[in-house]
């Protein structure tokens, strides 16, 4: 920074600067945050000194007034280290902040990443990005379930614990539980890569993983995902897993000890009717349900 800017921004602190070099320093990249870092910094200005005292020593020794300009040329280079100390500061922390997105079970929200492109974040879900610098740094991390409406031109990635899932310009849902993924594509087009492979995904088209083993890939015939239909999708889950799904989507504990393992579940529950789905899930598998309270249901074996 050039010695006339560093007054310049010294001045602004102070409330000193003139009009014509405030239009210059609002033109500044940095201004908006500067903007912040003066509002933290207004607790440290210096006490409040005795203005007609001041006046009356400058008026009766001649000599102070040189004292007075060296004291306010010190005080200014010392405003505007400080500034600079608290520019750095803001701005690593800037770069390095995450933002989080977080749901509970039984929660939904909607929200937008720094490109205008939407997100639909299912229950029991958490997605990270960091919005500085987002046109260089396109990442999000997800654990859980999202629907991602991609803005028209904008590509970024989805990285999961299981594979990156690489936008083309589309609309597609990602949902990683564990060590399962699974990916469906409703419009354009997303890549998904593991450690094994990378696969194009059209629309209409779906894949899942388990343990980064390809489970199944094939067409669907759905506009959206399920869940934002009410509706709660399965194909070829474990009975454990669908549990786990069903207590974070309707906050629900379900006690299921002897609720087999290792029989996959394909099928569809409805998703805005806890009853309803839990008497389908137990049903097919000859389970009986059994409400203890409103929040709390048992899965116990038909005699």
């Amino acid at each position: 920074m050039k010695e006339e800017e560093k007054y310049q921004w010294a001045a602004w602190l102070d409330d000193q600067v003139s009009d014509a070099d405030l239009e210059q320093l609002r033109q500044d990249p940095d201004y908006a945050v500067m903007e912040k870092i003066k509002s933290y910094t207004a607790a440290l200005r210096t006490p409040e000194f005795e203005e007609d005292a001041l006046l009356l020593r400058i008026q009766n020794q001649q000599r102070q007034i040189g004292k007075v300009r060296r004291l306010f040329v010190k005080q200014t280079l010392q405003w505007a280290a400080l500034l600079l100390v608290f520019l750095g500061l803001g701005l690593g922390y800037m770069m390095t902040r995450t933002e989080h997105e977080m749901t509970g079970s039984g929660e939904r929200i909607t929200f937008q990443l720094p490109d205008a492109s939407e997100v639909q974040l299912h229950a029991g879900s958490e997605l990270a990005y960091k919005s500085w610098n987002w046109d260089s740094n396109r990442l999000v991390s997800l654990d859980g379930e999202a629907y991602f409406k991609v803005a028209k031109g904008k590509r970024f990635d989805v990285k999961t614990a299981q594979g990156t899932v690489s936008v083309l310009g589309t609309q597609f849902n990602v949902k990683v539980r564990g060590n399962r993924l699974e990916v469906t594509c409703f419009e354009g087009r997303v890549q998904v890569a593991t450690p094994s492979e990378k696969i194009i995904l059209t629309p209409g088209k779906t894949l899942a993983y388990d343990q980064q083993k390809r489970l199944f890939f094939h067409t669907t015939n759905a506009l959206q995902p399920a869940w934002i239909a009410k509706e709660l999708a399965f194909e070829k889950e474990k009975p454990q897993d669908v549990l786990a799904e069903l207590e974070r989507h309707f906050d629900l504990t379900i006690k299921a000890e002897a609720f087999p393992k290792n029989e996959l579940f394909t099928g569809k529950l409805p998703g805005d009717n806890s009853e309803a789905a839990l008497q389908l899930l137990a049903h097919s598998y000859h389970f009986k349900v059994v409400k203890i309270n409103d929040r709390t249901y048992s899965l116990d074996a038909t005699p």
